[in-house]
């Protein structure tokens, strides 16, 4: 099962209990422990898209009371136009506001909080949260609330059925962002859906990290996610995920992009994202999917998909020259964009780097192949396809490989027996046998581990205790 995340010119909001869902969404935070499908994850992911889109609203205003509780106005732009509207809170809506950021600033102390009564008006737990978030400060990291928050967007994207579940696509407009979700099998849509904005927050509430104080300039104080090093775990981590899920989504990587320009981990994985979109099971679905009005698939040809991974790998190699895996993904790109001789330079460099990968030596070797046959080295090409049958003798495409050459070169003995072989491994062997089937996913192979390492420093027991 493929899944795209589209873009959508926006569905109609639905006011609720603003206010009160702030506090529910504080108070998830506070119980939440990273990486677990507990009853915080639940709770949120129970929320409606509609739900979602105001919460993401106040959580964006709640995050300027918490640098700025002075603030009682507040505008939100338009996505994608120049246009502000203004977001309008009675006047106990407003307190309460100010008194949950106060909160979950950890500065309850502070003039301003003390203005609205914040340490009347909030109950043993809220305050709680508040020592906390005092304690991060103190530890010189003022991010204590968007750093967890983050996590409980993401662990409710990666860990329950509350961030794919669809709703109908609606008419109207939104000041948040909308997520549509369109699922894909056999290279076609099967289902399109709405969805709650999980991790567009988790986004925003990075966007917002400012830099820990020993790390910063005096006097900086402003949002500064480029210098954090979770931040920068957080989008290699999730983007790997996404991808080994096949939950494809352009804009999440975009904005990583945006933050680290120069990563090449996440240049790589911007790569491998339109190296996949490149591939016929997505272009059948872009081509054959009916969406509703507002609705764009951000999906090209397969030659302009191929185009932009290309570039994306270049640059991920001119950051890191050793980088094996972009250098065999950008051979793998350049035979099929026709340009064999510049495959055989760029896989022939990935198989320096990786002598004791042997998945990588596999591909390298299979794809060398290809490109060699390109270029009208024929046996060496046969050479290559042997050396990839050898590392992984129940693989079935060296197999095929070498059957097709041998019959390009009116080989028929060559052909059959090599053919023969195929069969030989179809009926004694597994589709698991052979890496070809999960070359697309394997750059995120180590999706877990990143998450662990992301999330091992917020686990109770990692947690300094409290003087």
């Amino acid at each position: 099962m493929l899944v795209l995340i589209v873009s959508a010119a926006g569905m109609a909001e639905q006011p609720a209990s603003r206010i009160d869902r702030v506090e529910q969404w504080l108070m998830a935070i506070l119980h939440h422990e990273p990486g677990q499908s507990d009853e915080a994850v639940e709770t949120v992911a129970s929320w409606s898209t509609h739900e979602m889109g105001t919460l993401w609203i106040d959580v964006r205003n709640l995050l300027l009371l918490m640098r700025n509780p002075g603030i009682a106005r507040f505008d939100v732009r338009h996505p994608g136009q120049g246009v502000t509207q203004p977001i309008r809170y009675t006047p106990v809506e407003l307190r309460r506001l100010h008194a949950l950021a106060c909160a979950a600033a950890g500065i309850v102390t502070r003039r301003e909080c003390l203005a609205v009564n914040a340490q009347t008006e909030l109950g043993p737990e809220l305050l709680r949260l508040a020592r906390l978030a005092t304690d991060a400060r103190l530890r010189g990291d003022d991010n204590y609330v968007l750093r967890r928050g983050a996590l409980l967007h993401t662990d409710v994207g990666m860990l329950t059925d509350g961030a794919t579940a669809t709703e109908p696509v609606g008419g109207g407009t939104s000041l948040a962002p909308q997520r549509i979700r369109m699922r894909i099998s056999d290279g076609r849509e099967t289902d399109l859906g709405q969805t709650a904005v999980h991790w567009e927050t988790a986004r925003l509430l990075l966007d917002h990290v400012t830099p820990r104080r020993s790390e910063a300039e005096a006097g900086a104080a402003r949002p500064a996610p480029a210098l954090d090093d979770m931040v920068r775990q957080w989008y290699r981590a999730t983007a790997a995920w996404m991808q080994w899920k096949e939950d494809h989504e352009t804009v999440h990587l975009d904005h990583a992009r945006e933050i680290f320009p120069n990563d090449p981990h996440i240049l790589f994985l911007s790569g491998c994202l339109h190296e996949t979109y490149s591939g016929s099971r997505i272009q059948s679905a872009a081509r054959s999917a009916v969406l509703p009005t507002g609705v764009t698939l951000d999906v090209g040809s397969d030659r302009a998909e191929l185009r932009k991974a290309e570039g994306f790998f270049r640059r991920a190699v001119e950051v890191k020259p050793d980088f094996s895996e972009a250098h065999l993904h950008l051979g793998r790109v350049l035979t099929r964009l026709g340009r064999h001789a510049d495959a055989v330079n760029e896989l022939t460099r990935a198989l320096a780097f990786v002598e004791e990968d042997e998945l990588l030596r596999f591909f390298g070797e299979l794809f060398l192949g290809a490109a060699q046959e390109g270029v009208g080295q024929l046996d060496a090409a046969a050479a290559s396809y042997t050396r990839a049958a050898e590392l992984q003798p129940g693989a079935q495409s060296p197999r095929i490989a070498l059957s097709a050459l041998a019959r390009r070169r009116r080989d028929r003995a060559g052909a059959l027996r090599d053919i023969r072989r195929v069969f030989e491994l179809s009926s004694s062997g597994s589709r698991e046998d052979d890496p070809w089937w999960v070359y697309h996913v394997t750059q995120a192979r180590n999706a877990d581990e990143l998450f662990d390492d992301l999330i091992r420093p917020f686990l109770s027991a990692s947690e300094p205790e409290r003087p």
